[in-house]
Order: C-alpha cells, then structure tokens, then sequence
C-alpha cells in the first residue's frame, strides 16, 4: 500500500465530514442532485428539475469523458 494513497484518502474523508457537518448548521432551502455512474450509464437524481437537470449536464460530461479516456 502506498501511504501517500492512504493518507490522501483519508483526509478527503475527513474533509467530507468536515463540509457534511458544517452544512447543518444553517438551515437553508438546499436543493440535491446527484448522478450514479455504472459503468458508462448514467442514473440522475435530483430534489428540483433544475438540479436534475444540471446532474444531466454533469452526467454526460462523464460519459464523454469516459469515452475519451478509454477509446470506446
């Protein structure tokens, strides 16, 4: 195992929680969306058309680029 691999990982954890719980702390009207990748298919999700629409966006950005990384 590589420690700078391991050591990067676990502070990208750590900064996750870290936003995680300092996004509860002031209530405000957020909006989700979120894409699944699995694969090259993307599945999107989202709170509000806008956001799913934006995860759309963001989906097929990754599919482009997954396409450009391995010569499908």
């Amino acid at each position: 195992m590589n420690p700078v691999k391991v050591f990067t990982g676990i502070m990208l954890v750590i900064i996750g929680l870290t936003l995680v719980s300092l996004s509860t702390l002031s209530p405000q009207n957020v909006q989700v969306g979120g894409v699944v990748m699995i694969g090259p298919i993307p599945i999107v999700f989202g709170s509000s058309p806008a956001m799913a629409s934006f995860a759309l966006v963001m989906a097929l950005v990754f599919v482009i680029f997954f396409l450009m990384a391995f010569r499908v």
